[in-house]
């Protein structure tokens, strides 16, 4: 009986298997996939990145990764470390809250030693060839595997495509650990494990958020390839011993991660037992969605064809759980919430199942009882494709699987050969009565057109995916000014950089919020996904800060006085026409200024007019914006000095009634005269007896009058918003942005109270409010003003430090250190966040640290002068050094002992 024509992948050509010329055309022919690959990735890249844009996100890439790795290099070089201990960011934090973003890090280390280049080039440099180097790397694995160079190819390419390698240019720890996750399959599938340790370590250092997932698909790839025999032999001897070691060679940087994850941890919501164990009929956590593996159909094609394989079935069997249920992110989430992109690291291993059943499916011949490319698998893949019909990428997951079936088809009847090759087909001629052109014109175009069908739609579902992205243009990597205009401002003015006070941006206060342009420059803002939470609080929730973002983990600047005061913000950075009340410019370039007040409260200083705790929790909110002008909050066990009125230098304390009493606040209520504008079209607003309800087909502007508006005082607004849709909520008034975050935010703000904060000048306040409103509809209840004298602002009455610290003068552990002059006893108040680590001698000898202002470090002083210096050690960093320096001892004596062991063999 004559046999069914071979596998597509081996009639490519019609040369024999074994090379007449073993020379360059076997090294060409070895060459050729590697080359081809590296040309569609330049492609690829090329149609993904429009004109003027580079390859970076303004989500997370821009406002975080790329200006945390400037603040990082330039903390690793003034410090003197590649480990900062301390970053002044958000009033001053633990460096280790920010160490997710590149600490160790290749790049980071590139940047120290090349600190003239910017460090966006060299991280965009960097991820595309961590990239590149994924794909080429999941080549020769796959080709380690046994598989053919045409299927390891196909697999390649679908890891190029994957939507989760979409994040190399995003939030780029998701996938930048895959490369060295792809060497450590390589050196289990060639016995090379002495250098398991050193892969581990590398994911480590990159995304150590993923390296229990990353050590999970490790230890899945190598159970299924061995069987018993990893239990037996390599599982304690190599996976568990070179996890163990790579985890000490690490923790330098991932026992004080740790300490600083467990301090500041935010409770995530528990989920029920539906988003748990109820089926995802859609399968986002395995198709196409870029925060999941994103792959594509014929990578579920396969699952569910491997099914009904016995070789492929466990595999099968894990992947479309993985795929249908979230107890699995859930878990290797370390249950912290419930979300696909931890099953990232299991890409690789669901591409080399699919390649697999297809070069095993492609090298079935007619004696197999079984007939190849089984076709029951598209009765369940299209109501899952016909589920996204709302999404992008609906089209072209329909064109995939209707590429997918033809190909199937093709390769099961064999309709190549009959539609490429009809006459020879009709007469009864077999294939090996061709001649060897024909036979390798034939087969090329076979695999041409298989290759065709199967990759078409993959690639351009990755240009879909892309075609959603907000690119970076070239000219906003580093937007407002420069480095060298405020060294220009600083020549011209003096010093910016007083370790007494801080600096801010309300120029893309997003995107500039982790930066530091000025060495020892000290900042209010930060964006991290560790974040104090006292602190946090305090930023938003008592100084009422407007919430400018769908999620309140970002510490944004705003013009919003108190704060500003409060934090010690004395240079700002902001355009000519948004310059706060009391700052004055003191230099321009084009459109954005520097503005300086040098009234705000200090970061150190001393203080008489103390106010308890208990006291402050009992006043109304706007009350506690009094309090915290004019006295700093305490706790309890301060001993009564005495009570006046509130305007001298007084200590509230004993029963919270009494003080309270005694206790009056300058806030004001205040009913403005308003009238508004004739209303845009598209936007209705409507009274209600639930509040007013808008109504805005588009984005409008409406202008509200106030007729007398009030000088010289601060102009406060709140009002409730209740969201009647699942989109967000956005409304600017005078540039003052707040957002309530849409129903599936991923970290939802629940920013239900609207603040805003309106000041003047002296002689005239603000008599108009410009108010935009987002698409939508939703209420406005319970609007509420007051007024606030700016001029209290500054009524508090305190003693600065006097700093012997030089401008910029952090020296490990020291953060700032002088002298005070107390004239009787009362509290050192600092705007520095309380955290494990902080330290405050006073007189050389350690001061019990307080909590004052709800989140910041003080202590009580005695009456006299006194030597103050403030001190940081980030917890576990000293005991993480030595365990680093142990494990890396040990693996160097282990890999000597293997090298001298195979010399002497």
């Amino acid at each position: 009986m004559a046999q069914k024509h071979h596998a597509f992948s081996n009639r490519i050509s019609g040369i024999p298997r074994r090379c007449a010329d073993p020379g360059s055309f076997c090294r060409t022919k070895r060459c050729a996939p590697l080359l081809v690959l590296i040309l569609l990735f330049s492609v690829l890249i090329i149609l993904m990145v429009p004109s003027g844009c580079v390859f970076g996100s303004h989500t997370d890439w821009l406002n975080q990764h790329v200006t945390l790795a400037e603040t990082i290099r330039r903390a690793c070089l003034e410090q003197h470390t590649l480990l900062p201990g301390w970053l002044e960011l958000g009033g001053g934090a633990n460096g280790y809250q920010f160490s997710y973003y590149g600490y160790l890090r290749p790049d980071i280390i590139v940047g120290c030693l090349l600190p003239r280049i910017p460090m966006a080039y060299i991280l965009i440099t960097y991820m595309l060839a961590v990239f590149l180097a994924s794909v080429l790397l999941c080549f020769f694995w796959l080709r380690s595997e046994g598989l053919r160079p045409l299927f390891s190819f196909i697999g390649s390419v679908l890891l190029l495509t994957a939507g989760c390698m979409f994040q190399m240019h995003r939030q780029i720890m998701f996938v930048s650990y895959m490369p060295y996750l792809l060497l450590a399959f390589l050196c289990i599938s060639k016995k090379r494990l002495k250098w398991l340790p050193l892969c581990f370590t590398m994911i480590f250092l990159h995304s150590f958020y993923f390296s229990a997932a990353a050590l999970a698909a490790v230890g899945w790839y190598w159970l299924r390839r061995d069987g018993k025999l990893f239990w037996k032999k390599y599982f304690l001897k190599n996976f568990l011993s070179s996890g163990i070691l790579s985890a000490a060679i690490s923790a330098a940087l991932l026992l004080p991660t740790a300490l600083v994850l467990l301090e500041h941890r935010r409770g995530g919501s528990v989920p029920s037992l539906p988003e748990l164990f109820g089926p995802n009929p859609v399968l986002n956590n395995l198709l196409f969605n870029e925060y999941g593996m994103g792959l594509s159909l014929i990578c579920l094609y396969a699952i569910l064809a491997g099914l009904s394989r016995k070789a492929f079935r466990p595999d099968s069997v894990l992947f479309l759980l993985m795929g249908l249920f979230g107890i699995f992110s859930y878990i290797m989430n370390l249950t912290l919430y419930i979300r696909p992109k931890i099953l990232m690291p299991f890409v690789p291993l669901v591409l080399l199942l699919c390649v697999r059943f297809l070069q095993s499916e492609s090298e079935k011949t007619a004696p197999e009882k079984k007939r190849p490319w089984p076709l029951w698998p598209f009765a369940v893949m299209l109501p899952v494709v016909l589920l996204w019909f709302s999404q992008e990428e609906f089209i072209w997951g329909l064109i995939e699987f209707v590429l997918l079936l033809v190909f199937c088809l093709i390769n099961r009847y064999g309709l190549t050969r009959r539609l490429l090759f009809p006459r020879s087909c009709s007469s009864g001629r077999r294939t090996g009565n061709l001649s060897t052109g024909s036979v390798f014109f034939r087969n090329l175009l076979h695999c041409c057109l298989c290759l065709l069908l199967l990759l078409a739609a993959p690639f351009r579902m990755c240009l879909v995916t892309a075609e959603k992205e907000d690119w970076v243009k070239a000219s906003e990597l580093y937007p407002g000014l420069t480095e060298a205009d405020l060294q220009e401002a600083a020549d011209l003015e003096g010093d910016l950089t007083d370790p007494l006070y801080r600096s801010d941006s309300l120029t893309e206060a997003l995107d500039s919020s982790n930066e530091l342009l000025l060495p020892w420059q000290t900042r209010s803002a930060m964006y991290s996904s560790v974040t104090n939470q006292l602190y946090s609080d305090f930023y938003y929730d008592v100084l009422m800060t407007p919430i400018q973002i769908r999620n309140r983990v970002a510490l944004l600047p705003a013009d919003n006085p108190f704060l500003l005061t409060q934090m010690g913000v004395r240079w700002l950075e902001t355009t000519a026409d948004q310059v706060p009340a009391g700052y004055d410019i003191i230099y321009r370039s084009g459109e954005n200024v520097i503005a300086e007040n040098p009234d705000v409260l200090p970061k150190v200083y001393f203080t008489e007019a103390t106010l308890s705790r208990s006291i402050f929790d009992t006043l109304d909110p706007y009350d506690r914006l009094d309090a915290l002008s004019r006295f700093t909050v305490v706790g309890d066990s301060v001993e009564e000095t005495g009570s006046t009125d509130s305007t001298s230098d007084v200590t509230f304390s004993g029963d919270a009634s009494a003080g309270l009493s005694a206790y009056q606040s300058f806030m004001k209520s205040w009913n403005p005269d308003l009238s508004a504008s004739p209303l845009p079209e598209g936007l209705e607003i409507t009274e209600t007896p639930f509040g007013w309800q808008i109504d805005a087909e588009e984005k409008c502007t409406m202008t509200v009058n106030l007729t007398q508006p009030p000088a010289g005082q601060i102009i406060l607004l709140d009002f409730k918003v209740d969201n009647l849709t699942s989109s967000a909520v956005v409304m600017d008034i005078n540039n003052i942005r707040n957002k309530l975050s849409d129903r599936f935010a991923p970290y939802p703000n629940g920013n239900t109270c609207f603040h805003y904060q309106f000041t003047g000048t002296q002689d005239e306040g603000p008599d108009q409010l410009e108010i935009t409103f987002s698409k939508g509809n939703y209420v406005i209840s319970d609007v509420r003003w007051h007024l606030y004298d700016t001029s209290l602002l500054n009524a508090k009455s305190c003693t600065p430090l006097k700093t012997d610290t030089e401008a910029g003068g952090f020296s490990s552990p020291v953060v700032i250190s002088g002298t005070v002059n107390a004239e009787q006893s009362g509290y050192l108040t600092t705007s520095i966040p309380v955290q494990n680590g902080l330290e405050i001698l006073v007189d050389g000898k350690p001061a019990e640290v307080e909590t004052v202002n709800c989140a910041f470090a003080g202590t009580h002083l005695e009456k006299g002068m006194h030597e103050i210096e403030i001190r940081f050690t980030p917890p576990g960093k000293t005991a993480g050094c030595i365990i680093s320096a142990a494990g890396t001892a040990v693996y160097a004596a282990y890999l000597l002992f293997k090298a001298v062991k195979k010399r002497g063999v």
